[in-house]
C-alpha cells in the first residue's frame, strides 16, 4: 500500500468529496462523480487557489482565511503522469497543465470508464511548477490522522492550520492562466527544474 504526505485547503468540514460536482475542474466535469485534489507539495493548495481566482499578489489574499488540512494519501500505488508520459495517455504534455481542461477531462473520463485503469494518478501543478498533485476518481471520507485505514475509501486527514493564508513569497511563484509553465519550457528545453523553496 502506498502512503503520499499531502494537502488541502476546504472551508467545509472534511476536505473530501462524496457526492458529484456542481461546478468542472481539470480531471472532472459539472456532474461528474467525486474527484479529490490533493497537493505533493505544502504550497500547491494556495497556489492552486490563486490560479483559480486569478490572485496576483499577496494584498490581494491577505483577507483570505482557510482551512488547511494534512491528508494520509494511502492506497492503491498511484501512477504518475509526467510530461514524458502525456502520450501513453493520449495527451501532448501542454495538455496537462494547459487553460483549457477538455483533454484532461477526457483522460479522466476514459480512467473512469476502464475498470482496469488507474484511479489514482500523479500530474504536474498547473499553479506551481516542480510541484505534483494527486488525483483521486472516487469518494473518499476522511478519518482520524493517526488510524489507519480499513479500505481504499478512508484518508486519514487532520487540521493543521484556522482561518490561514499563504507565505508573501508565494504570489511570484504560482502561474497564472496565459503564463507559460517554467517547468514544462525547461522540461522542453531538456533542463532540469526545481522548485525553490520559499526562506521567509
Amino acid at each position: 500500500m502506498a502512503e503520499l504526505p499531502g494537502f488541502r485547503l476546504a472551508a467545509w468540514d472534511t476536505p473530501l468529496r462524496v457526492h458529484a460536482h456542481r461546478e468542472a475542474g481539470r480531471y472532472h466535469r459539472a456532474g461528474s462523480p467525486p474527484t479529490q485534489y490533493i497537493g505533493l507539495h505544502p504550497l500547491a493548495p494556495w497556489a492552486e487557489y490563486m490560479r483559480h481566482h486569478g490572485l496576483r499578489s499577496r494584498d490581494e489574499v491577505d483577507d483570505r482565511r482557510i482551512r488547511t488540512w494534512a491528508i494520509r494519501v494511502t492506497g492503491p500505488e498511484p501512477v504518475e503522469i509526467a510530461f514524458d508520459d502525456a502520450p501513453d495517455h493520449g495527451l501532448d504534455a501542454y495538455d496537462l497543465v494547459s487553460d483549457d481542461w477538455g483533454a484532461c477531462q477526457d483522460l479522466a473520463d476514459r480512467l473512469r470508464t476502464d475498470a482496469a485503469a488507474p484511479n489514482v494518478v500523479v500530474v504536474p501543478s498547473a499553479a506551481l511548477p516542480g510541484a505534483r498533485n494527486v488525483v483521486i476518481f472516487d469518494e473518499r471520507v476522511d478519518i482520524p490522522y493517526q488510524w489507519e485505514p480499513v479500505d481504499d475509501v478512508d484518508l486519514p486527514a487532520c487540521v493543521v492550520a484556522e482561518e490561514g493564508r499563504p507565505p508573501a513569497g508565494l504570489a511570484d511563484l504560482v502561474r497564472h492562466r496565459d503564463d507559460d509553465h517554467a517547468e514544462l519550457e525547461a522540461w522542453r528545453s531538456g533542463e532540469p527544474f526545481d522548485l525553490a523553496d520559499l526562506r521567509l
